[in-house]
């Protein structure tokens, strides 16, 4: 049996994947170190690198907006 040709199995991001390459758009493109820290600074991830409460609710909002454009602008 066959799949239909527009059946896609693309697997869906994980949150931890999804909050670091937002952190990476904040860090204007910095290393992974750098991205880490940025993440840890503003809460989104705990020391050992694993998403905090704050981390899995900003997973969820991102997520939430796939398919719009939104821009992200950092003063």
């Amino acid at each position: 049996m066959q799949e239909s040709p527009d059946h896609k199995d693309v697997a869906a991001p994980d949150d931890l994947s999804v909050v670091l390459g937002f952190t990476q758009m904040l860090s204007d493109g910095g290393n992974v170190d750098e991205v880490s820290r940025l993440a840890t600074d503003h809460g989104w991830l705990d020391a050992s690198g694993q998403l905090t409460a704050a981390g899995n609710q900003l997973a969820r909002a991102l997520l939430q907006q796939s398919g719009t454009r939104t821009i992200f602008r950092v003063w």
